[in-house]
């Protein structure tokens, strides 16, 4: 069910520019902090590491931009996973909940900086994220989102009906906004970001599978197919692809599949009624809904589906139905032509994860759908945590031992079926859009 099409392009990977591959490991090598896995968490700790002064190699199992990090929507948000800054205080302390909050408030802005800092061109549009509101419920919902952040010092404005129907296009009862929030290419992202990383002196190995670990003398000592890297610091940045390169850990996550698609470009005309301004959207009904434009006014959005039978063509069926129905400027759906799938992590809670697995070695992660922004803004700091810039009391999450799910495997299956109950629940609610 979680196998991934990476090798057919698709529309990150067609509108993006190239970059040839880094070469697979081969032979012995030894390095200061090794990362396993070269999605954004990965990237990101290289380069907090290196930034400190480490040597520091990355092993990608396939092709940089080949998993969740290339191939997600592209929204880049300063925004937890449906909690509130307060309900983060109260789950982690007002300590270590203040600071994950102030990590999550400039998540955003930092992943536009390391594009301005290393001069990416990731198709990047930082016009702000707008969650609106289409029942009474989620307006309140919203408007405690809005009121705290702003009470917390971010940069957001509450948009009322009239303007938040205006902006997005589609009528809704009101919504928040984010200021320093946006959209990117993110394949654009990982490619430009390893190359960075590269130039910054990272030793990248590409299709090089980490397929087993073992105590050493002096650390650790990870195998490929073809090689190994001795370090005394091992960063696991593995997420949805964790598999077992650690006893029990790929159980502390759930994979979720997704898909995304794309109309054809899009005319100027309705341009100027969709999404003015050229905003990142995403929703707060249960069943996902989210939009933004690419570089050439394509309208991106995308789902899931319970069961994965014909998924393409039913893939863009189901978002030419929701689009037509979201804008009426469209007249009806209108053609859908990309589509491609994708999975990342999640857990329960929506909690994001660091655990120290033994000394030396470290896992951090599961974004449960904040992952594009917040995954560059952690991953550094586990980064500066594996060259000694950070204590465990330091870092912005609790760091713990793994936290297993119970019953695992129903709890994988139970998170990939429930979206027809979600989409029921969305039908049943009432609504005063109209």
């Amino acid at each position: 069910m979680f196998d991934v099409d990476w090798k057919t392009p698709h529309l990150w990977r067609k509108t993006a520019r190239k970059r040839a591959s880094a070469p697979r490991l081969a032979g012995d090598v030894h390095t200061d902090v090794l990362v396993v896995g070269g999605g954004f968490t990965g990237m990101a700790a290289a380069l907090g590491a290196r930034d400190a002064g480490m040597s520091v190699v990355m092993l990608e199992g396939n092709e940089i931009g080949s998993a969740a990090s290339g191939r997600n929507n592209g929204l880049v948000i300063s925004h937890h996973s449906k909690a509130s800054p307060s309900e983060f205080e109260a789950a982690y302390g007002g300590r270590i909940g203040e600071r994950y909050n102030r990590l999550v408030a400039d998540a955003a802005g930092i992943a536009f900086g390391l594009m301005q800092r290393f001069n990416i061109d990731a198709h990047q549009v930082q016009e702000g994220w707008i969650q609106p509101a289409h029942t009474d419920k989620t307006l309140a919902r919203a408007r405690q989102f809005h009121d705290e952040w702003k009470a917390f010092g971010a940069s957001v404005s509450w948009l009322d009906r009239a303007e938040a129907t205006e902006r997005i296009g589609s009528p809704y009862l009101g919504g928040w906004m984010v200021h320093n929030s946006g959209h990117i290419n993110p394949f654009a992202m990982t490619i430009g970001l390893a190359s960075a990383i590269e130039g910054e002196g990272v030793t990248i190995f590409e299709n090089s599978r980490a397929t087993r670990l073992e105590r050493v003398e002096d650390g650790w000592r990870v195998f490929t197919a073809s090689g190994s890297v001795t370090a005394p610091e091992v960063i696991l940045a593995t997420n949805a692809l964790t598999g077992d390169i650690w006893p029990g850990l790929k159980r502390t996550l759930i994979p979720f599949k997704v898909f995304q698609a794309a109309t054809p470009p899009l005319s100027q005309e309705l341009r100027a009624q969709i999404l003015v301004g050229n905003p990142a959207v995403s929703d707060m009904r249960n069943d996902l809904r989210y939009f933004h434009y690419d570089c050439d006014n394509r309208l991106v959005s995308g789902a899931t589906h319970t069961f994965w039978f014909n998924e393409a063509q039913r893939g863009r069926d189901k978002v030419a139905q929701v689009l037509g129905k979201a804008f009426k400027a469209f007249g009806g759906p209108p053609e859908v032509q990309e589509y491609w799938h994708g999975t990342f992590a999640v857990v329960p809670d929506r909690q994001p994860r660091l655990y120290r697995l033994a000394p030396g070695l470290v896992f951090g992660g599961v974004y449960s759908g904040r992952g594009v922004a917040l995954s560059m803004s952690l991953g550094q700091e586990m980064g500066r945590w594996a060259a000694g810039k950070r204590t465990d009391g330091e870092m912005p999450l609790p760091v713990t031992s793994m936290r297993k799910i119970p019953a695992h495997a129903a709890a994988v299956q139970t998170a990939n079926r429930m979206h027809a109950w979600h989409r029921l629940k969305d039908r049943v609610a009432k609504s005063d859009r109209q």
